[in-house]
């Protein structure tokens, strides 16, 4: 969760910035408007791209298709079909998207759309790859399975737990109802601990 939200902080970062370089353009007004509007559709276009393909299981290819239809894209319905397949048949969608802004804010360095200096707007550029790289450690905690040897070794540690600390509730109290109310709060506890990891 924590990559997820320094991900869209990331994101949301490099689109403000781009959005608000576009005050100091030399362009026409009509040509910023674009710029801004397509800036803001791939934004949210990658975001829910990236929260389809993190919430998707596994080798299961229709699972990202099917979420994305879930989660709003703010104006998806102005994305061409040529866009749309293009994206379908693309085995690295977010991929795609994020060379898409890229290649979208450079088109509009040289048209004065970002007329900011280079130093001010590599700040977008670190941002916009910063959360490139947020995902991608998002992705492998996902893809990773939790090692099974681990897992069984916590599982076997608890149930010596479990059959251990009756005779140690014993030990540190005379009354039988403290001991088994002890001995029960603290193994649901290590219980409850491992069912939500």
């Amino acid at each position: 969760a924590t990559l997820v939200s320094q991900m869209t902080g990331s994101w949301f970062e490099a689109a403000s910035s781009m959005i608000s370089f576009c005050r100091m353009s030399t362009s026409a007004q009509e040509q910023v408007l674009r710029f801004q509007h397509t800036v803001i559709r791939l934004f949210s276009l990658i975001h829910a791209l990236s929260l389809a393909e993190l919430g998707a299981e596994p080798g299961d290819g229709g699972a990202v298709e099917t979420r994305l239809v879930n989660l709003e894209i703010i104006d998806g319905g102005s994305l061409d079909t040529e866009t749309l397949a293009r994206l379908r048949t693309e085995g690295c969608a977010i991929e795609l998207v994020f060379n898409w802004i890229q290649s979208l804010c450079v088109d509009n360095i040289s048209t004065g759309v970002l007329a900011v200096p280079p130093p001010i707007l590599t700040r977008a550029f670190q941002e916009l790859s910063d959360g490139m790289v947020k995902f991608h450690d998002c992705t492998k905690l996902s893809l990773l399975p939790f090692p099974f040897p681990y897992s069984q070794t916590t599982m076997v540690l608890l149930i010596l737990h479990w059959l251990v600390m009756p005779l140690i509730a014993c030990q540190w109290t005379e009354q039988p109802l403290l001991a088994g109310l002890f001995c029960f709060m603290v193994v649901f506890i290590y219980w409850a601990l491992f069912g939500i990891a």
